[in-house]
């Protein structure tokens, strides 16, 4: 899985993340204009609503990951079990290499 995957089916699966991610920083920009146009009142307007944007976001963070252990529960993640049977191919082919350099050096001793 590319990292571009990864990131769509992220995307798919919590779609409220980087909604709240993106309100976040629109407010965050939104803050840095009327900071710099010097208009407190708007300011401070902005700037809660970054805070509560960031809030709802970790909220959703919480919640994704709250229920994603729910629903997970007793088993291990894909990504574990994908890394564990790349891991036993790897070890299987490094074994029959060895076996083979082995029945090499073994003839090649019995040749002596």
């Amino acid at each position: 899985e590319t990292y571009g995957e990864k990131a769509w089916r992220k995307l798919k699966e919590e779609p409220l993340v980087p909604i709240g991610t993106f309100l976040t920083v629109g407010a965050f920009t939104m803050a840095a204009i009327r900071l710099r146009q010097r208009d407190s009142r708007s300011l401070n307007y902005w700037m809660r609503m970054r805070v509560a944007a960031q809030a709802l976001t970790i909220a959703a963070v919480c919640a994704y990951y709250w229920g994603s252990g729910k629903e997970h529960e007793g088993t291990q993640p894909r990504a574990v079990d994908e890394l564990e049977a790349k891991r036993d191919g790897h070890n299987d082919k490094e074994r029959v290499e060895f076996e083979g350099r082995l029945k090499a050096a073994e003839a090649q001793w019995k040749k002596e």
